[in-house]
């Protein structure tokens, strides 16, 4: 017999505990994961100065954004393309699933590029194009 019972002491009693460390180290994890997993959304990939306009209108986020930079690079999607690629802009607009497209171009950019692009995006099929502006 335990020496306790014998002198009629109390009986130890170990209460349950729980070790915080782990579940603390498992939120962390949890965190840093959605933190570097998280999508930023943005319209372009390419940082434009858009122009203003007096009837410049929102729209409905279904459609190919095309982008003509302040040097005249132009990217569709976010990819670079050449400006009178119809191939690329067609197989953009068929990988989408989409026929709708918003070229949004810097203010800097010459009026025979931007109108050389939205020919091309015409061309290959597009059935809306649009230019971005801001609104005065």
């Amino acid at each position: 017999m335990s020496r306790s019972r014998v002198l009629g002491g109390q009986k130890e009693r170990r209460g349950a505990s729980v070790d915080m460390a782990p579940l603390i180290d498992m939120v962390f994890i949890l965190l840093i994961f959605f933190m570097v997993s998280t999508s930023f959304v943005r319209e372009s990939g390419v940082d434009i100065s858009r122009p203003q306009s007096a009837m410049a209108q929102s729209v409905d986020p279904g459609f190919v954004p095309v982008t003509i930079d302040r040097a005249g690079a132009v990217y569709i999607g976010g990819r670079h393309m050449a400006p009178d690629s119809i191939r690329d802009v067609s197989n953009t607009l068929r990988e989408t699933n989409r026929t709708r497209i918003v070229i949004q171009a810097d203010r800097e950019v010459p009026t025979h590029l931007l109108l050389k692009v939205l020919d091309t995006c015409r061309l290959a099929g597009a059935s809306q194009v649009d230019v971005a502006a801001i609104k005065e």
